[in-house]
């Protein structure tokens, strides 16, 4: 059923306000029930609004929302994910002092999902960006421990970077095309290759490239993941660094003529590559199961980006290529949250729910490692389809991707599963029934999308390999177990820090008469004092650049409008 048009306006109404006003609801103790109830008509939008827009002069600076059948997809796995997600943090919050919080946060970032979703203006899509990036913090630092805020910090900091990158870019395409519409942005493809166009798309490749997890832009991800609570994890790693994504393809003219879009497709295509192989290995040398689970998302995510860059490059496969992206988001969104909730099942509840959380988790890591049968395997054949016939390559690079993936997942199930850890009391029927919804749509979507799937030869050498590989690897480990793992810490290259305080000691002068060192660091070795160094100059490097990111923006923006006056 369809609904008419007044109607869908309606439900499109309540889908962005109900949790908007959830989060602003005043008292203490709401009910959590509100979190899954809040994606409700998201899901009733996207399953029964027809397909248009309507225009609202008076918001923003001339707003317009609507449901197209490219974001149809998007908008239905999103509130799927918020749904079960919302349900399993009805359970897993139930004792915790600080839900309350936790709602609101939940509420806004739900809002400006569903909101950037909807947009089909730039303006628009930018406020409802920005209303998901900042309340998304609210969640990462829920804990409030020491390491948790500096994972919100750097959360924080690459977010307002972002947010900067993409005013800059807003206010070029519209001095450009002379029209906030994504609609209208076709008349910057067909326009000359200017500059300030170059820039313009330059930026909106770094902004949507943060959200997205894209080399080496990444480090937030990995660090903001394990600081969240599991079911924020799940959205944050399902729906929310799907924005990415969904920025691209609206601000990126696929399908254009112009050698700058070329260019920077050839761009994202190794950078994606890049991140698909880069995800698997340092997620190999992780030591929790969310930060794995994290560098996954990375890896799959950079699948997802050699898509986009291959539609931007050939433009001529373009439609099919961007189609395959849209159903590997669907696909990954939906398995990836339910890896992520089912980290705070393990090991809980009696014998038999401990072999079904098993045999879940198992069928889900199959699914996104492309085994036969699941959705993985659909998006991954979709996507090695639509690929140019004169790039041979490339199918093989994205099987020995999915090998990988295969590695790494079972390195976050062996992180997640330990056989000689004591059983958990049972957890509550809600966080069960949030996973299994997951589960169950995960494993069926390959056969509702499209009944004939099957196997297909093509999508089982990746599997057999990375078992191969799988295998070598135990028999070494169980003949050599004393020979040590090499450790990457969550965040990669911010381990760097340790190595330029060190640099900063060599120049940094050791006797100040201004200031003297402290006698607590008169035996402190060198490298420790830059480092103590470092951490001093945080507190002005957080005071100042945003000042000077805010002050970037403003004199960019100024500079378009002075040129389009």
């Amino acid at each position: 059923m369809i609904l008419d048009p007044l109607p869908a306006l309606a439900l499109g109404l309540i889908a962005v306000l109900l949790p908007l006003l959830s989060a602003l609801l005043p008292g203490r103790d709401r009910p959590l029930a509100l979190l899954p109830l809040a994606a409700v008509p998201a899901l009733l939008l996207a399953l029964l609004a027809p397909s248009g827009s309507v225009d609202l002069p008076g918001l923003f600076l001339g707003a317009r929302f609507g449901l197209g059948d490219g974001m149809r997809g998007v908008l239905l796995f999103s509130a799927l994910l918020w749904l079960a997600a919302g349900l399993h943090a009805c359970g897993y919050l139930r004792d915790d002092p600080r839900r309350d919080r936790f709602r609101r946060f939940w509420c806004a970032a739900l809002t400006g999902n569903i909101g950037l979703l909807l947009a089909q203006d730039m303006a628009s899509f930018a406020v409802c960006f920005t209303l998901m990036g900042l309340s998304a913090y609210g969640l990462v630092v829920h804990a409030g421990t020491p390491a948790v805020r500096r994972a919100g910090r750097v959360y924080l900091a690459l977010v307002v970077l972002g947010e900067v990158l993409l005013f800059a870019a807003i206010v070029l395409l519209w001095q450009s095309s002379g029209s906030l519409l994504f609609a209208d942005l076709h008349r910057v493809a067909l326009a000359p290759a200017e500059g300030a166009v170059g820039i313009a798309f330059a930026c909106v490749v770094l902004a949507f490239g943060i959200k997205a997890g894209l080399l080496p832009l990444h480090v937030w991800l990995p660090l903001a993941h394990p600081a969240a609570p599991t079911p924020a994890s799940a959205v944050l790693s399902g729906a929310m660094i799907k924005a990415g994504l969904v920025g691209w393809l609206h601000f990126l003219p696929a399908g254009g003529s112009m050698p700058i879009v070329s260019t920077i497709g050839e761009g994202l295509l190794a950078a994606g590559l890049l991140g698909a192989f880069a995800g698997v290995v340092l997620g190999l040398l992780q030591r929790e199961a969310k930060a794995a689970l994290a560098y996954s998302s990375i890896s799959q995510m950079g699948l997802i980006t050699v898509a986009v860059g291959a539609a931007l490059a050939r433009p001529e496969s373009a439609p099919a290529l961007l189609a395959a992206a849209l159903l590997y988001a669907f696909h990954h969104g939906l398995a990836k949250a339910g890896l992520f909730l089912g980290v705070s099942l393990a090991g809980a509840g009696s014998q038999a729910w401990r072999r079904l959380w098993w045999a879940g988790m198992v069928l889900m890591a199959l699914s996104l490692a492309g085994a036969p049968f699941t959705s993985g395997q659909l998006a991954k054949t979709a996507l090695k389809s639509a690929l140019p016939a004169d790039w041979t390559m490339l199918p093989l690079l994205l099987g020995l991707a999915a090998s990988g993936t295969l590695l790494l997942m079972a390195r976050s199930l062996a992180l997640m599963h330990r056989p000689d850890a004591a059983p958990r009391r049972s957890r509550p029927w809600s966080e069960w029934l949030g996973w299994s919804l997951l589960l169950g749509l995960g494993m069926s979507a390959a056969f509702w999308l499209t009944p004939g799937a099957g196997v297909d030869g093509q999508s089982l050498w990746p599997l057999l390999l990375g078992a191969l590989v799988l295998l070598l690897a135990l028999a070494i480990r169980r003949h050599a177990p004393s020979i040590p793992l090499p450790r990457v810490p969550p965040g990669d290259l911010l381990a760097l820090a340790p190595m330029l305080g060190r640099g900063l000691h060599r120049w940094w002068p050791r006797d100040s008469a201004a200031k003297p060192a402290p006698a607590r660091r008169e035996g402190m070795p060198g490298w420790r004092r830059g480092i103590v160094r470092l951490r001093r100059a945080e507190p002005w490097l957080a005071r100042y650049v945003g000042v000077a990111a805010a002050l970037l923006g403003l004199a960019l923006a100024a500079a378009g409008f002075a040129r389009t006056a």
